[in-house]
């Protein structure tokens, strides 16, 4: 049994990020005595699987039966999302959970270490990173933009003009890391939540609204039960606000004094921002865990 069981997903398209995620753990230190690293199979190919397991990954199938409407109203990429509220129906034995995006990769051995303690060690709290940092340049210079006037439109589509005028400036809890135990009441409210918010139809914008639901709705959730307790952002640090530099000695660090290392560096936007990461040598051992080949894959 995985006292504490770290989960990632992907499908085809991502398989080369979360790739650079598996052998960042590796070279962080590995997994810890009663850790284990699983991945949920969004549409792999059987040699992309294998070699998740040739690396110690458990791979587990999407289980469509066991996400119910959820697995129909969400397809593809939306998958690695609405999965999130079910990773204790899916690994019934864990006593709780590290959630890692896939488009992440792991710089410092402390994050295994921190997230897996505090879950074990509080279980009715979440832990999880909020998107403010002094760094984030893009973000605080824009302030009403990117967090006031985004968060209304979101959260009063979702929900309601007092929900987002009460959640509008709060800081945003990024869901890409995660840590919380499975005996939180939380996963359960998370799960009928989502599945709320996925039965309406949100008219033109509904795409752009089921890909923010499950976040929002674990921020909204958060919120009103109180029970997010807010990590440094270092340990899921989002490199669209501010782009990293990457020192002599190949660490990744803040762009700006006193230049910290980063523990866990989230890709957002992979799609949009793909050239620019690679070319600032964002991803994991600056890309040089690709070959020529699927280099060119990754960035077309």
């Amino acid at each position: 049994m995985a006292e504490v069981q770290l989960v990632f997903s992907a499908d085809e398209a991502y398989f080369l990020l979360a790739k650079g995620l598996v052998l960042s753990i590796h070279r962080a230190g590995g997994l810890l005595p009663g850790y284990e690293l699983a991945f949920i199979d969004l549409g792999c190919t059987r040699e992309h699987l294998e070699w998740f397991r040739e690396q110690g990954v458990r791979v587990v199938a999407f289980d469509m039966e066991l996400i119910g409407s959820l697995a129909h109203l969400a397809p593809g990429r939306l998958r690695a999302l609405v999965v999130r509220p079910f990773l204790p129906l899916i690994f019934p034995e864990a006593v709780s959970f590290i959630w890692l995006d896939c488009d992440i990769w792991i710089q410092s051995p402390d994050l295994l270490r921190l997230f897996g303690t505090l879950a074990l060690t509080n279980p009715l709290k979440l832990f999880i990173c909020p998107e403010w940092h002094y760094s984030y340049i893009g973000f605080n210079t824009r302030f009403v933009k990117h967090q006031v006037n985004h968060a209304e439109g979101i959260f009063g589509t979702l929900y309601d003009r007092q929900t987002a005028g009460e959640m509008s400036t709060r800081p945003t809890l990024n869901a890409g890391v995660f840590a919380m135990a499975a005996s939180n009441p939380l996963w359960e409210l998370w799960k009928r939540e989502l599945s709320a918010l996925y039965s309406r139809n949100y008219g033109p914008g509904d795409a752009d609204m089921r890909h923010m639901a499950e976040q929002t709705a674990l921020n909204l959730l958060a919120a009103r039960h109180d029970c997010a307790i807010p990590v440094d952002p270092l340990f899921n640090y989002i490199c669209m606000w501010s782009l990293p530099i990457r020192d002599s000695a190949g660490i990744v660090r803040v762009a700006f004094p006193p230049n910290v290392p980063i523990a866990a560096i989230h890709l957002v936007q992979w799609k949009f921002r793909r050239q620019v990461y690679f070319d600032h040598g964002l991803l994991y051992d600056a890309g040089n865990y690709l070959t020529e080949q699927e280099k060119i894959a990754l960035l077309n």
